[in-house]
């Protein structure tokens, strides 16, 4: 190869490297900013319910199941379009949020906003979701690829993430007070943020978040454009369809069971556990909910790093003997709390509950290290869309229970749902991974 033609490959091989470091920051930013419009909704209707907005619990946590389910059903769509629009799937997502997010800005701004207004948009708030397809194809690694490979735990980190943002961001837009901005909905009780308390009495904005949000997606509309206009076609990659693998493996089933306890036990905790504790406890809890997913962002790469020194199947297996204590503690003082006064029993619940999402985000570290030694590195990015999609039905699954309990007045009972399939997760595991002549021991 003369002088010329080296430098001309080089050349080549830094243009495609550059092309796909763009795209691949492109689809974690609209994937973090479409997973936190979704998230939104496990505060805003925290000051629904705070505000003169007459909702009931049970239409309340409707809506965050309504979310939830967009959010599993936009996740599994993702899949089905990821090859189709290839390098236009950020412009595109971008777009259409950004049209949610303008039609968010306009609803919340409206005088007289219904129900079904509310659950329409918590219906469209789930779209950016479909980005974790795209995100998870950037982590495959093929001979002769010229993109960067991304960590599948970076991926899966960016919706701990979301919500941790979400939960820090909304309650301190929605009770900011800029100029020219109105909203009919008022705080009936008082309300906070992490940086202050807010009185009964002020407004409440929920158009705001909306606004600044529709500002992040025109840029990333706009650059994501650019980008897929110049940015040349995407590498082809081999193909693994999920059917083939669900027949022919059935420890991708095995281990989506696992994934959907604990990663699925902290999305549903975390989405509907700040509007549990304000109807059984009515406290400020914006100030503190933030807490939830910080301690599932430090506890899941610990996981990650236990499994590699222990073995993923065993740290998975105290993780679940862990979220079993933690459950019954939390349903104890749930009880007490419904029986009797309120406030003495808040902290050692919400304690209990921070424990339950540690240990969850824990064992999810440590099922994927076993994922990633039972699967080939070709199959291991497309069984994580598939499990991380079963595992969004947690934020469906527990609104709409904590919703039913709501009625009945026995929240406490939930938690038993929650302690039986733990145990079936600890059978589970501890009969495929943890039997010492089985075909995957401890991996």
């Amino acid at each position: 190869m003369d002088k010329a033609s080296a430098t001309n490959t080089l050349s080549d091989v830094q243009g495609n490297l550059g092309s796909h470091a763009v795209l691949r920051w492109l689809t974690l930013s609209v994937l973090l900013l479409g997973v936190t419009f979704w998230a939104s909704w496990s505060v805003i209707v925290v000051l629904l319910a705070k505000s003169n907005a007459n909702l009931t619990p049970s239409q309340l946590m409707s809506l965050v199941a309504i979310a939830g389910a967009s959010g599993a059903l936009s996740r599994l769509l993702g899949t089905l379009v990821v090859n189709q629009l290839g390098r236009w799937m950020p412009a595109v997502i971008a777009t259409i949020m950004l049209l949610v997010s303008i039609d968010s800005f306009v609803q919340f701004s409206d005088t007289n906003i219904t129900y079904s207004v509310l659950a329409l948009l918590a219906a469209l708030s789930g779209i950016g979701c479909t980005m974790f397809a795209p995100a998870f194809d950037l982590t495959r690694q093929f001979k002769g690829s010229l993109s960067l490979p991304l960590s599948m735990s970076v991926v899966i980190g960016m919706t701990i993430f979301s919500l941790f943002l979400a939960q820090l961001a909304v309650p301190l837009l929605a009770t900011w007070q800029p100029d020219g901005m109105e909203s009919s909905l008022v705080l009936q009780r008082s309300s906070g943020n992490f940086f202050a308390r807010v009185d009964a009495g002020e407004p409440i904005l929920l158009n705001s978040f909306s606004c600044v949000w529709a500002v992040l997606f025109t840029f990333t509309a706009i650059v994501s454009v650019g980008a897929a206009l110049f940015v040349p076609k995407k590498q082809s990659l081999p193909k693994v369809t999920i059917r083939k693998l669900l027949t022919q493996n059935g420890h991708v089933w095995y281990c989506s069971i696992l994934y959907n306890m604990t990663f699925g036990s902290f999305i549903g905790f975390a989405m509907a556990l700040p509007l549990l504790l304000e109807f059984v406890f009515g406290y400020s809890t914006l100030i503190l909910v933030w807490m939830g997913p910080f301690v599932a962002l430090l506890a899941r790469p610990f996981g990650r790093w236990l499994a590699g020194i222990f073995g993923g199947a065993l740290v998975t297996q105290i993780s679940l003997l862990l979220m079993m204590v933690f459950g019954a503690v939390a349903g104890r003082y749930m009880y007490f709390a419904q029986h009797g006064p309120t406030e003495i029993y808040f902290e050692p619940f919400f304690i209990s509950m921070l424990g339950l999402i540690f240990t969850s985000a824990l064992g999810n570290g440590s099922v994927v290290v076993t994922m990633r030694k039972v699967f080939p590195g070709t199959y291991t990015h497309r069984v994580l869309i598939w499990a991380g999609t079963i595992a969004m039905l947690g934020a469906v699954y527990l609104p709409l229970r904590f919703a039913w309990a709501l009625k009945s007045q026995s929240i406490d009972t939930v938690y038993i749902d929650f302690i039986v399939f733990y145990v079936i997760g600890l059978l589970l595991n501890g009969f495929i991974y943890l039997r010492r002549h089985g075909q995957f021991y401890n991996p």
